[in-house]
């Protein structure tokens, strides 16, 4: 299981450096068409791409350091056991769904590599069946990594997995000190 969270901190990184060099390339598209009035080919394409490519970058880490989406209304009212038993229905569910969204992305990426599939037109294109893999490969991760979790879930002390990392605490300069 190490090596699946290294290997997550990583895909991780890598969507944060994705993230930075695409506000670069928004603010110079942006200086582009204000200043010059020639914005930067296929930017949009690029943007569009990306998106889906960053988000599920981050899935696997998101799940491994318990950081999904979820409410806790329901399972604090229930028993330890009952808690344990709606995690593991959870982690199933989240197993299946995007172990679900893999199977169903292969032929897709197959296709896109067997026609040479892209967006944009002109000067830029942009070739789309990366970005389709990569949605393939992180699914699977994800999927792996809710299993993962459903069973450290399963050999925990008690039916307890691991927090979500604490947030940073907040700084004295914007503290109250009265």
């Amino acid at each position: 299981m190490r090596l699946q969270l290294a290997i997550a901190r990583w895909a991780h990184v890598l969507s944060a450096v994705w993230v930075f060099l695409l506000a670069l390339l928004i603010i110079a598209d942006v200086l582009g068409r204000t200043l010059f009035l020639h914005p930067i080919a296929g930017t949009k394409e690029i943007l569009q791409n990306s998106v889906i490519a960053v988000t599920f970058l981050q899935l696997p880490l998101a799940v491994y350091s318990g950081s999904m989406l979820r409410t806790t209304i329901l399972l604090d009212s229930l028993s330890p056991r009952g808690a344990r038993m709606l995690r593991v229905f959870a982690w199933l569910l989240g197993a299946l769904l995007f172990a679900a969204v893999a199977y169903a992305s292969i032929p897709p990426a197959l296709a896109a590599i067997r026609l040479g599939e892209y967006e944009g037109e002109g000067a830029m294109r942009i070739y789309t069946w990366p970005v389709r893999c990569l949605l393939v490969v992180s699914s699977v991760f994800a999927a792996v990594a809710y299993v993962s979790a459903f069973i450290t879930d399963l050999r925990g002390p008690q039916g307890k997995v691991p927090d979500a990392p604490k947030p940073a605490p907040k700084s004295l300069a914007g503290a109250d000190q009265t």
